[in-house]
Parts: C-alpha cells; sequence; structure tokens
C-alpha cells in the first residue's frame, strides 16, 4: 500500500505552483475522494468501482483520496468523540479492501478555499494524474460546492478525465450514510450497524492493567483502552463480541480459538504517516463485554466508562498489546447489583446468550 502525503505545507507549494521537478505522482489513475469515515456499504461501492475502471481502462493506478484528520477534528474547536473508523482503522480496512495506493491530504484553510475547478485542475488532475473520478450521488466539490455531477462531467471534457456517478447505496428503504450508523452505534444497535456498514463495527485497543476482581470471580476480563480517544463508542452495556488478538500470546493449545487471520494494523508515526501495513496473525475468540462505570465495585460508579472484555476460554497475558473487538449485539443495560453472588449470577445468564447470539454468525 502505497500513501501520498500531501502536508498543509505541500498543498500551498501546490497552489502557488512551486512544486519544481517532482510533477505527478501517477502516470495515470481511477480515483474517488471523500472523508470516508466508517467505510460503509456506499464507500467500498465506490473503491470497487475505482478498482473496475482502472483494469477496464488500463490506468496505472486506482486511488483514495481522503483526508488525514477528518474536518469536523479541523473545525470544531471541542468536538465529542465521534470517528467511525481512526486513521489507523481507516488505513486497515483500505488495505485489506485490496486498495493500493492512498493520497492523505491535511484538511487546512488553503485547501478548504479552493473552488471545484481550482481543486480538481490543480491536484487531481494536474497533480495525481487522474483519468477517471468515480464519485457519490450527492458529490458537491469546492468552497462553492459548485462541482455537482453535471459542472464535473462538462470540466472532464476539457481536462481529459470521465466521470462515473454511483447511485446511493441502500439498506431497506434508507440510505446508508456516516450520520446514520453514527446513531445505530449510539443507540448500542449493533446489528443494524453491522448491516450498514457491510461488517460488525470494530475497536482496536490497547489491554491495560485492570483491578483484577474479574479474575477473583471467575470472570477475567481484558480492560480496553482505545486507540484514539475520538473514537466513537456505543451506549453502555453488556455486548456479545468477538475479539482478535495477537496469534503469539495464544497457550494451551487452539482451545476457544474460532479461527486464525492475518490482518494488517497499520503502524504510523506521530504525524500519521504510514510507517507499515505488514500483516499480522491473530486468533479470535468469542467473549462478552461490559461498557460502563462498574457501580457494583465502585459504588456510585467511576467517573470514565471503562470496557472490560471476558474472552471465553482464553489463556494467555495481553497487558500491553493491541486487540480488535468486533461489537455484534447489545445485551442489555448495565446495573448495580446488590452483591458478588447476584452479579455472577447475572454473568452466568449473560453468557449464555452471548454464546447463542455468536453461534448464530457461523
Amino acid at each position: 500500500m502505497r500513501l501520498i502525503r500531501l502536508t498543509a505545507e505541500y498543498i500551498d507549494e501546490l497552489i502557488e505552483g512551486r512544486i519544481g521537478l517532482r510533477g505527478a505522482q501517477m502516470e495515470s489513475c481511477s480515483l474517488t475522494l471523500g472523508s470516508f469515515d466508517g467505510l460503509h456499504r456506499g464507500h467500498m461501492a465506490l473503491i470497487r468501482s475505482v478498482q473496475e475502471a482502472r483494469q477496464e481502462r488500463d490506468l496505472a493506478s486506482g486511488a483514495v483520496f481522503t483526508f488525514m484528520q477528518h474536518p469536523r477534528l479541523v473545525l470544531d474547536p471541542d468536538p465529542e468523540p465521534f470517528l467511525l473508523t481512526t486513521w489507523r482503522e481507516k488505513l486497515s480496512v483500505l488495505h485489506e479492501s485490496g486498495c493500493k495506493v492512498i493520497v492523505a491530504a491535511d484538511f487546512c484553510p488553503a485547501l478548504s478555499r479552493l473552488t471545484y475547478r481550482q481543486f480538481v485542475e490543480k491536484f487531481l488532475v494536474g497533480y495525481l494524474g487522474m483519468k477517471h473520478l468515480v464519485a457519490g450521488h450527492d458529490v458537491h466539490l469546492g468552497v462553492d460546492r459548485g462541482g455537482t455531477a453535471e459542472s464535473l462531467a462538462a470540466m472532464g471534457q476539457e481536462l481529459g478525465y470521465s466521470l462515473e456517478v454511483l447511485p446511493a447505496v441502500q439498506d431497506g428503504d434508507q440510505v446508508i450514510s456516516s450520520s446514520a450508523i453514527r446513531k445505530a452505534v449510539l443507540a448500542g444497535d449493533m446489528p443494524r450497524a453491522t448491516a450498514m456498514l457491510g461488517r460488525p463495527y470494530a475497536l482496536w485497543g490497547e489491554v491495560t492493567p485492570g483491578d483484577r476482581r474479574g479474575t477473583e470471580i471467575g470472570y477475567p476480563t481484558a480492560n480496553i483502552m482505545p486507540l484514539d480517544e475520538m473514537k466513537l463508542l456505543p451506549e453502555s452495556g453488556v455486548y456479545a463480541v468477538r475479539v482478535q488478538v495477537p496469534g503469539d500470546v495464544v497457550i494451551g493449545g487452539s482451545q476457544g480459538v474460532l479461527r486464525r487471520v492475518n490482518e494488517s494494523l497499520p503502524e504510523v508515526d506521530m504525524n500519521g504517516d504510514l510507517l507499515s501495513a505488514a500483516t499480522a496473525d491473530w486468533a479470535v475468540y468469542d467473549g462478552m463485554l461490559n461498557f460502563g462505570y462498574v457501580p457494583t465495585f465502585h459504588g456510585d460508579g467511576l467517573s470514565q466508562r471503562r470496557i472490560e472484555a471476558n474472552i471465553f476460554d482464553f489463556s494467555g497475558d495481553l497487558r500491553g498489546r493491541n486487540v480488535k473487538v468486533d461489537w455484534i449485539k447489545r445485551l442489555r443495560g448495565e446495573r448495580k447489583f446488590a452483591g458478588v453472588d447476584d452479579l455472577v449470577q447475572q454473568l452466568e445468564k449473560d453468557k449464555i446468550e452471548a454464546k447463542a447470539v455468536l453461534a448464530g454468525l457461523d
């Protein structure tokens, strides 16, 4: 996977025509563009069309133009967590989809002030060598939002690129969108989110030390800290989940392991630039998860919600390691129990229900 970075400084150079001998980054390409938060079924349809066009038109590359920072992170001075896919998660999904070239631009004032003509002419055609543009049904580019399907098609005849506009992708009678998925996630409606995403809603996080109360009552948990604080998390409660752990931590044979997978969690530096997209070996387990304030053990509850995953039939040390959680279904809300015995009785019921839900996935 190749990452072409357009920093704010380099964007200024391109706008002012000071790129020197660096020139176009691709000989020719098909391309789609957007924020792509979630990379849902509608987004993936655009990416598939880019790859098909590259082959059909014998172009050198198929590319996705997106932003290193979601525009909302730049425009809102104090945003609440809202990202469906963090930067590393976005790179992971694109890598798994077979995307070979990603153009990652800083969302900066200079770029946001461009008209659609300036943007297409200087960046997409002049710099990236675009010959075919794949756009969504509601395309509007530029500060003036003048880059509609009609105006982009007309300009393509002048600049030498073709335009393909895809219809909206729907789930039932609803158009799939990032905002609709956020509403489903916030409501804890994970089957609905899964249907629109085309895959379970996922979280990558680091396992951090806990208070070991789960181990003491027979339900050991991995305490998971999201890798990005802007990651949108679901409604509090108990969930049936699938958990992906590094293959090298699995001990005691393959008991509990549903399958092994090769997947990439790309490594990036402090600026978000790609260091490696190498795949790694992961083991997948069933599990259940509590996301909340843990009031049974903490009086009125913790000040911040905690993610605690009980991974069925797992043995191994995950402290300091990254894991992936697929949120499958919310089983119930979080509540405070009168004592440990009542909590354990409920956890036994939760485990039976979680196993039943997860058995229906395969």
